[in-house]
């Protein structure tokens, strides 16, 4: 049983690929680039909003970053089955991001398609405690089909991630950069037919962050300091309303990055509970960064299909 976790240990190599040229605009025959919020929540459940999660596409490429709580039945919603996924990548390993990874991974497992794991450490050793604590089950779910664990291990590559790489999946490029979260933490860029979308995790403010997404189209970013109706600024529970100063930004600290990176558009995401003053939390963004600033709901689209 933990022949399979040793080996998958043993093999854990970063995926890497030469930087790729600029690409087109898209045009009617080519594909769009495009990110579905499956999860706008944060770790309280709610029904209406998962955990976090983000779903890139481009053509027929799948890549799914974070999978907490609720991603699988969004995924399932959104109509992507688990088999048809590019990439399994992860910000960070809480658990509101990396909750649902086991049954995913699982899923994916048995596509027979090629894809990637990634994510920060303990990456590889989450991965392979599932595959140590499941292996009896894999096994069975692969000789329904003819195929071996053995086999099935040859069709994903594994990958922790630290900040600073590189690569190409699909078509799309993908770019790391480590930013300042209560744990080791990447921010995301993907770029693909001339648009670029950057997911930045749970942060605080981080110099490296306005680096990574310079330009992009689509900033999608941890709400922070987001002001509620009540007039909370964040997590409920500490006085002035923060729990964790230093685990998630302000607005201030937002608008800085936006308007540094000098991106077109701000998506602010991983809500805690409680109806979001979207005018007054606009207004402060306002002070540095003019461009549009989009709430997230889950199973919205950026761009939306009318853009």
């Amino acid at each position: 049983m933990f022949a399979a976790a040793a080996m998958l240990l043993a093999s854990c190599a970063t995926v890497s690929a030469q930087p790729q040229p600029a690409s087109p605009a898209p045009t009617a025959e080519q594909p769009e680039l495009i990110a579905t919020i499956l999860g706008s929540g944060s770790p309280e459940y709610r029904a209406e909003r998962a955990n976090a999660s983000v779903l890139i596409r481009y053509g027929d490429t799948r890549i799914l970053v974070d999978m907490g709580n609720g991603a699988q039945a969004r995924l399932h919603q959104a109509q992507v089955p688990e088999e048809s996924l590019d990439g399994l990548f992860f910000t960070h390993q809480h658990l509101d991001h990396n909750e649902e990874f086991v049954p995913i991974f699982i899923h994916a497992l048995l596509g027979g398609r090629k894809f990637v794991v990634a994510g920060p450490a303990p990456m590889a050793a989450i991965t392979a405690s599932a595959l140590a604590n499941y292996d009896e089950d894999i096994r069975y779910r692969l000789g329904r089909i003819g195929k071996t664990l053995e086999d099935a291990e040859k069709d994903y590559t594994l990958t922790e991630l630290t900040g600073g790489e590189d690569f190409t999946i699909g078509g799309i490029r993908v770019r790391t950069a480590h930013v300042n979260h209560s744990i080791y933490t990447v921010a995301l860029r993907f770029d693909a037919g001339g648009r670029s979308i950057v997911i930045s995790g749970d942060l605080v403010y981080s110099e490296t962050l306005p680096v990574l997404a310079r330009d992009a189209d689509y900033l999608i970013i941890d709400s922070g300091g987001v002001i509620k109706k009540d007039g909370r600024t964040g997590p409920p529970g500490a006085p002035g309303g923060l729990r964790n100063a230093r685990a998630h930004v302000t607005l201030d600290e937002t608008g800085r990055m936006a308007k540094e990176a000098n991106v077109k558009a701000l998506v602010l995401t991983h809500f805690v509970p409680g109806e979001n003053d979207e005018a007054a939390t606009t207004a402060v963004l306002r002070r540095y960064f003019p461009g549009p600033v989009l709430f997230a709901h889950d199973l919205m689209e950026v761009p939306a299909r009318d853009e």
